[in-house]
């Protein structure tokens, strides 16, 4: 008899053992994770938007929220901890070359949506000579392209134009629109509304500079510390790209939604985005030299800065070699 009660108890203590294992593994609290963004762009929005509302990032165990932090701060916050991810590339790669222990982990866009747009009655660059262009802080991107396609036209930035900070660009859209300024530097979906307007398209920065788009920051510790969350977070990234590429529709809904656009606007829109979504997330290490050689120029650092120290493609790696991402 004493046996069989000894049996019992012992039976009872396994079942609640691997009642209570069930449980624990069933009940793993999600990683938290913060994104910031320097702009609602239609670049990279799309994508965190449709990975959380997709549920790929709830499938990776991840609650994510992407955060709106000025344009500078974003970067900041990856740098302090207060981020795990930034999306602002180009900041932070002035940054980088600043000293900040920053790496670009994944692509989202394989090159920079910029074009120069301008009323309709100038049709050349050389016909705007002695006017106002509004571009962004000078020594950022926005501001080096459109120097360089000055140059590249035989012009010169100092002598030729009048080159105004107008800030983002729905204000330098804005003014472009009221007809403060002759021309000036746009994005989707702006350069789309501009288009649809009658503005005059004077050049498109890809034809002269080929650098690489928005991409993933995360800061070198946190690479050290946390690769198991970091390959979660891409492979849920790498998925919401896929799906946007085969779900025209549903993608084009959301798009115009999300930025209050018409469909015959959002439409366009979903094709520039596919057309800007980098392949499979790899890096272009020459583009990032490029941006990185921007940078040393703008802060007149002499010493050479391999973009090897910046692209960090190893758990990107892992990840397209454990799950057979090939796009």
């Amino acid at each position: 008899m004493l046996g069989r009660i000894e049996y019992l108890f012992f039976a009872l203590f396994v079942v609640l053992v691997f009642t209570a294992d069930a449980r624990s593994q069933g009940s793993v609290a999600p990683d938290r994770v913060v994104v910031s963004y320097p702009s609602k762009s239609i670049t990279s929005f799309p994508i965190l938007e449709t990975a959380q509302r997709r549920g790929f990032f709830r499938r990776e165990n991840l609650d994510v929220s992407a955060v709106y932090m000025r344009g500078g701060i974003d970067i900041k916050a990856v740098i302090t901890g207060d981020a795990d991810f930034g999306t602002g590339s180009t900041t932070a790669v002035t940054a980088f070359v600043a000293g900040a222990p920053l790496r670009v982990v994944m692509s989202l866009n394989s090159y920079v949506d910029q074009a120069l747009y301008a009323q309709p009655k100038y049709r050349t660059l050389a016909e705007l000579k002695g006017q106002s262009i509004g571009s962004l802080n000078p020594g950022g991107l926005v501001d080096t392209l459109l120097r360089r396609v000055i140059v590249q036209n035989g012009l010169s930035p100092e002598r030729d134009f009048i080159l105004l900070n107008m800030g983002g660009t729905p204000e330098r859209y804005a003014a472009l629109k009221s007809g403060t300024l002759a021309a000036s530097m746009l994005s989707a979906p702006h350069s789309l509304h501009a288009e649809k307007e009658g503005f005059t398209k004077i050049a498109a920065t890809r034809d002269y500079v080929d650098v690489p788009g928005t991409a993933l920051v995360a800061h070198a510790d946190k690479i050290k510390k946390q690769p198991e969350m970091i390959k979660r977070f891409l492979r849920a990234t790498l998925r919401s790209m896929n799906y946007i590429r085969e779900n025209r529709a549903d993608t084009t809904q959301m798009i115009g939604r999300e930025f209050g656009m018409a469909p015959d606007i959002a439409a366009p829109a979903y094709d520039k985005l596919v057309e800007l979504l980098s392949v499979n997330g790899k890096l272009r290490v020459d583009g990032y030299q490029l941006l990185i050689d921007f940078a040393r120029a703008a802060q007149k650092v002499e010493r050479a800065i391999p973009a090897a120290q910046l692209v960090d493609e190893r758990l990107l790696d892992e990840v397209i070699r454990e799950t057979g991402i090939k796009r």
